[in-house]
């Protein structure tokens, strides 16, 4: 047992490694994450305004303010193999937390890794892009679970106080921990509903609450985590439902497979336990703690692509032996065993000869951030005020500030007003434009050339296209169009050695 648990998680670890350099791009807001954690270490305070914005902001409530910090030393002491081997630490961990849970009700149940390859490659796009503040409420989802899970089986309830401790830790690095509190509660009503003591969970819950004050903003916070749950993100691809937006379906079919195949497993599951038990003893028999933190992930990875990652896990973690009992043949021990070694071996030749040759450098792609219109605005000394998109604004105000601000990046809940992005989106489509740059002073564009404004810039007698590559143009008022300018670096190679470079300091 010790043995193949031992190859399970040699396996699980490498195959994390190995998909977690598959995709080496940076997160669009890491770049604003660097800025809130270098000011805190250079100042010791955190911002209460944007500084890197002429768009109209209101007081910096930033709950994701500790996950900058642990970002900035990450990346400050251990550079691009930091993130890299951070990343996949607290992937692991997660995971690792969640075979825990699944051994919390069977010991001695194998734990076979090609339910948790599809577990992984369900949701790999969303876990495996480069480190980003949701990981951390992914790692504590999955340590609520646990403790709630234990404390339900064993009745030791002494363990629930770890609770509104670890919730300070998890409201100070991201807003996710709104979650965690719904988690409690569920299982306030599902141990109620289980006829087993519900007050203990209560009181924890009662108590995260008040934990949740202790943050930097105090109340405040908590206004914020509220207004920012109400805000209306149809422009946001992560915030849509899975089954409305148009965009990267490619990229979740895995999830969708995934998600209609644990869904009719599960029901499959239901009925194989009725038909055992009958439908009374088996609705009395149930845990309803289970299957309302079942639901409750179901619903909310319905509503959201963001919320894909606790739908899986909790599936994974509350799950994983009802379909082990639907699947299980009970092969003999030897092929059982030797299947696990060969999924070991495949997954090490993979991650050693993938990783040999490998650099571990985050980089920045040209497809997805405008480094060649950034540098053409650099070199050329152009100042300003820049309109570019909230997915890009974090870089490239991280790399031309001060000579620049920009209208808005991805931190729209956080710092800006709740109006900026619907009207960034009217802009982009082309949209009463021209009134828009005429009320708000506009200086520089850049432009992603998907949108429909790019062809209309094109045509427009107030600007000129200054330069562009293949996804990016950089458009200036027309009356700049006779200087001479300097022409960008095209080397990716230097683009990706100076990344980190910025002139904003504090010393």
């Amino acid at each position: 047992m010790l043995v193949m648990d031992l190859i399970f998680y040699l396996t699980l670890g490498l195959f994390i490694l190995l998909f977690g350099t598959l995709d080496n791009n940076i997160d669009f807001d890491f770049w604003a994450r660097l800025v809130v954690g270098k000011n805190f270490f250079q100042t010791g305070t955190l911002f209460n305004f944007d500084f890197q914005s002429w768009g109209t902001t209101h007081k910096f409530i930033d709950h994701e303010w500790g996950s900058s910090l642990i970002f900035y030393l990450v990346q400050n002491y251990f550079g691009d193999i930091g993130i890299y081997v951070f990343k996949s630490i607290i992937i692991f961990a997660t995971l690792f937390i969640i075979t825990k849970v699944i051994r919390l009700e069977n010991k001695k149940i194998p734990l076979h890794f090609l339910f948790f390859f599809f577990s992984i490659q369900a949701i790999s796009y969303n876990i495996f892009s480069t480190i980003r503040c949701q990981t951390f409420s992914f790692l504590f989802f999955a340590i609520y679970l646990y403790i709630l899970k234990k404390t339900s089986l064993k009745k030791k309830y002494r363990i629930l106080w770890c609770l509104p401790v670890l919730n300070i830790i998890w409201a100070n690095v991201h807003g996710g921990f709104v979650i965690g509190l719904i988690l409690i509660l569920i299982y306030t009503i599902g141990e109620f509903l289980n006829k087993k003591p519900y007050k203990p969970y209560l009181i924890t819950l009662i108590a995260a609450l008040f934990t949740s004050l202790i943050n930097p903003y105090g109340i405040e916070y908590i206004y914020f985590i509220i207004s920012a749950l109400s805000l209306n993100r149809q422009y946001i691809t992560e915030w849509q439902s899975l089954f409305s937006t148009k965009l990267y379906q490619n990229i979740m079919l895995k999830y969708e497979i995934f998600f209609i195949s644990a869904i009719l497993i599960f029901i499959a599951s239901i009925f194989k336990n009725i038909k055992q038990n009958g439908f009374i003893k088996y609705i009395k028999k149930i845990d309803k703690s289970k299957y309302l933190t079942i639901l409750f992930a179901l619903i909310i990875s319905i509503k959201s692509i963001r919320f894909h990652v606790f739908f899986v896990y909790s599936i994974t973690a509350l799950c994983y032996i009802d379909f082990y009992n639907i699947f299980n043949k009970k092969l003999p021990e030897k092929i059982d065993k030797l299947k696990e070694i060969i999924f070991f071996i495949l997954i090490l030749i993979s991650t050693i000869s993938h990783i040999i040759n490998y650099k571990f450098i985050n980089i920045v792609k040209p497809s997805e951030y405008p480094i060649f219109c950034s540098e053409f605005i650099k070199i050329n000394n152009l100042k300003g005020n820049i309109f570019t998109n909230f997915h890009t604004g974090s870089y490239v105000s991280y790399k031309l500030y001060p000579n620049n601000q920009i209208y808005m990046d991805g931190r729209y809940e956080e710092v800006y007003d709740v109006n900026l992005i619907n009207q960034m989106a009217t802009v982009f489509l082309a949209k009463n434009y021209k009134n828009f740059f005429k009320k708000n002073h506009t200086d520089i564009l850049i432009i992603n050339k998907i949108y429909p404004i790019y062809n209309e810039l094109k045509k427009d007698l107030d600007w000129f296209l200054a330069f562009e590559d293949e996804n990016f143009a950089l458009f200036l008022p027309a009356k700049l169009k006779n200087k001479i300018y300097k022409l960008p670096n095209k080397n990716l190679n230097y683009y990706n050695k100076t990344k980190f470079e910025t002139d904003i300091n504090w010393l």
